[in-house]
């Protein structure tokens, strides 16, 4: 296995780990957002 190739996989794996996080993050704080609006009766 090269260094070139060794680079590639870890960039990859690390963007793999970006995008999990931002979909678990935006998952939970949509979520979130959303049990707050149904916990109270919105004023509208």
């Amino acid at each position: 296995m090269g260094f070139g190739e060794m680079q590639k996989d870890s960039s990859e794996s690390t963007m793999n780990v970006l995008i999990w996080g931002i979909v678990l993050l935006g998952g939970i704080g949509v979520f979130v957002v959303w049990g707050l609006a149904n916990a109270y009766p919105s004023p509208v």
